[in-house]
């Protein structure tokens, strides 16, 4: 009897024990709640909390307040009534009315708005899924914290994943009260500062009224769209799509397309003058570009670059145009080898209206310096293996084809002496050619020797200063001069220049007998906790010796002038001057103020001889926070014309901006209104010509 009695009772305590540590795992997982009002009320049992005015309830991961709220502790439910609001790191939501869970952090609201910057929405129903998720039912988003937004996207129901995505379908876009556009399927990305849609207007004199718009859409981190229809009055419909991807596997990339089957419009005729049906001729352009880091050591960089015709892209995409004409298309596979680098170059023309250089393929060798042995000398080589083609642009057919094998190899012995830097070298170049410009010769080895030598060396004073220059405050000073001296001299090659075809720079080689000398200046100040060139001012010539292959004696000084003595006053300068015309050849300045945020001004020239002289002007001006202005000019003194004026008025709508650009040059006028969305200001939208400074002086973290 005893022993049952005592497997009994020690059954009676497993359990208890089993309920303690239930009940302790419970209280444990379960979080505390903190609930204070102006009056708080108990239900008999306990169970219930009623509280009413001011009402409180603090969470670990959530606050609530509200006019009233009914709370049931044993199931963490809470009926909140009155100004109800709920603030989560993911932002916050207000309702007149809440039933929320605290165990699962979910709830439904009644009339309800949700601040989570930068989108602001509201909704007859909102739905707190979970702490990753929020439904919205007969509701709308923004970006405008107007209590009447200026803009919504409304939609029966909208799916927001906090800090991820907002998705919805059979949305629609309204301009206040008024719906101008429906989108069947809407997303997204709260993570990526890019706005959905894209919308150009504006008048062009070649293009007539037009109106560009782009789409963009989401996939995924691996997988970006954007979608173009655009429409011009004169050239009619055009469209295209970008696609933006990458793989852990296989590289990223982007492929763009643009097409159109452009009609011969002309603004002076009347629908009813145009011929029937109106000539359509077919315009397009295809790119690929692609990266693939194969491993560590291993690169490969493709582009692909397919036009339907030389003038399409100064038609439709001049900013292109004007960076590169007839961009290339190629393969080139790098590998980092222990002592170098290797790699595999192929160039192939696609586009037959353009004359091209074609490599099938080019196999280089790059050989970093290596010191032989502990002599102090150091050796390096370059080789290349190429099949070149230079053929003409079409209806030519004539084309030229040569193998050639290159060969440069060169030491040099960098040494010190005192406080001198020396660095003598010597270098010998073998090429061979398959075929010449006689195309019955046999190929042969053309041989070049060059020899020379470089010294440079540096002196530097620090001065201790306390003066004021320009509102900037100068305590100290370092001022570096660093003279500097290259001879080079280079033999008759073995095979002239105008025997070889020239496919590239390695196919140019000239006798030379030349001495640079150049002189720097550079004063160095702090600023902050860094260093920063006050002044950096650059002088050099060549002088060519009298076996140098061009006259002899000092031809031309270059300088290079960086001047920033202060945060809001910069100026550039750089020359060449000509000793035997005694005349520049190239002269150019620029010079930038600052008022900080209020106003800005630039001032610039550009002189070649025999290729332009103008004057450039901008100009910034912030009115109000309402309305600022932008300027540019060019001015061609040697025309004693202007040549473009663009004018760039922008006024504030709360949540938009809108640029009224007025563009008028040479070629005749254009008018663009640009929308952007503040939300997203790294979105921005550039038409016409822009203003790009100067980089400003090299700064140096080095203390002194």
């Amino acid at each position: 009897m005893r022993r049952a009695l005592s497997i009994v009772l020690g059954l009676f305590l497993i359990v208890g024990w089993a309920r303690a540590f239930a009940a302790q795992e419970a209280q444990e997982e379960q979080k505390p709640v903190e609930l204070n009002g102006d009056v708080v009320e108990y239900s008999l049992d306990g169970n219930v909390v009623t509280a009413r005015g001011n009402v409180v309830i603090e969470h670990p991961q959530a606050n609530m307040y509200c006019d009233e709220v009914s709370y049931d502790q044993l199931n963490s439910i809470a009926n909140a009534k009155g100004h109800v609001r709920l603030v989560t790191e993911q932002g916050e939501i207000t309702a007149d009315e809440l039933t929320f869970d605290f165990k699962t952090m979910q709830g439904d609201f009644r009339n309800a708005n949700i601040f989570a910057d930068p989108y602001y929405g509201a909704a007859r129903k909102v739905s707190r899924v979970s702490a990753s998720k929020i439904v919205m039912e007969d509701g709308y988003v923004t970006t405008s914290d107007f209590d009447k937004p200026e803009y919504r996207i409304r939609s029966s129901k909208i799916e927001i994943y906090p800090k991820d995505k907002i998705v919805a379908k059979h949305t629609r876009i309204q301009a206040g009260p008024v719906p101008f556009v429906y989108i069947p399927y809407f997303r997204q990305r709260l993570d990526e500062p890019e706005n959905r849609f894209q919308f150009t207007p504006g008048y062009e004199k070649d293009w007539g009224l037009f109106l560009l718009t782009t789409y963009r859409h989401y996939f995924n981190e691996n997988l970006k769209v954007n979608l173009h229809l655009d429409y011009r009055e004169l050239l009619d419909l055009a469209w295209g799509f970008d696609v933006d991807y990458s793989s852990e596997m296989l590289g990223k990339g982007i492929v763009k397309t643009y097409y159109t089957k452009e009609r011969a419009i002309t603004s002076d005729r009347t629908w009813q003058e145009r011929p029937s049906p109106t000539p359509e001729t077919e315009r397009y352009k295809i790119e690929w570009r692609h990266r693939w880091q194969m491993d560590d050591k291993t690169n490969a960089i493709m582009q692909y670059y397919k036009l339907s015709d030389a003038e399409f892209l100064k038609d439709y995409f001049e900013r292109e145009f004007d960076e590169d004409q007839a961009p290339p298309t190629f393969f080139v596979l790098t590998r980092a080898l222990p002592l170098g680098a290797m790699s595999l170059r192929t160039d192939q023309r696609v586009n037959n209206f353009v004359s091209a250089i074609e490599r099938s393929p080019e196999v280089r060798y790059d050989l970093r310096q290596q010191e032989i042995g502990n002599t102090g000398l150091y050796y390096s080589n370059f080789t290349t293996a190429t099949s070149l083609s230079k053929v003409d642009a079409a209806p030519s057919d004539f084309r030229i084809d040569t193998n050639r094998i290159h060969f440069e190899n060169q030491i040099s012995y960098p040494f010190k002496f005192s406080f001198l830097e020396f660095n003598p070298f010597i270098s010998r170049e073998s090429t061979y050619y398959s075929r010449y410009i006689d195309r019955e010769q046999d190929g042969k080895f053309r041989d070049y020797f060059k020899a020379g030598a470089s010294m440079q060396t540096k002196f530097y004073r620090i001065f201790d200063t306390d003066f004021d220059f320009l509102g900037e405050e100068i305590e100290r000073m370092r001022h570096i001069i660093t003279p500097s001296f290259t001879y080079n001299k280079a033999t008759e090659p073995t095979i002239e220049d105008f025997q070889l075809e020239q496919f590239d720079a390695i196919d140019t080689r000239q006798k030379k007998d030349v001495v640079n000398v150049a002189l720097e200046n550079k004063l160095q100040v702090k600023r902050g906790d860094k260093t920063v060139d006050f002044l950096r001012a650059i002088v050099g010539s060549d002088y060519h010796l009298r076996s140098d292959v061009g006259n002899d004696g000092f031809q031309s000084v270059t300088t290079d002038v960086d001047l920033r003595p202060t945060d809001w006053l910069r100026f550039f300068y750089d020359s060449e001057f000509n000793l035997e015309r005694n005349e520049f050849d190239s002269s150019n300045f620029d010079l930038y103020i600052n008022s900080g945020s209020k106003w800005r001004f630039g001032l610039g020239r550009r002189f070649h001889t025999d290729v332009d002289d103008q004057i450039t002007t901008h100009f910034q001006y912030v009115f109000n926070p309402k309305w600022k202005f932008k300027m540019l000019q060019r001015f061609n003194i040697d025309d004693a014309q202007m040549e473009e004026h663009q004018y760039v008025l922008t006024r504030d709508l709360h949540s938009w901006e809108v640029d009224f650009h007025i563009n008028d040059d040479l070629d005749g006028s254009e008018f663009i209104v640009v929308f952007r969305l503040k939300a997203f200001p790294e979105l921005g939208f550039d038409f016409g010509t822009s203003f790009n400074e100067r980089e400003s002086g090299s700064e140096s973290e080095r203390e002194f």
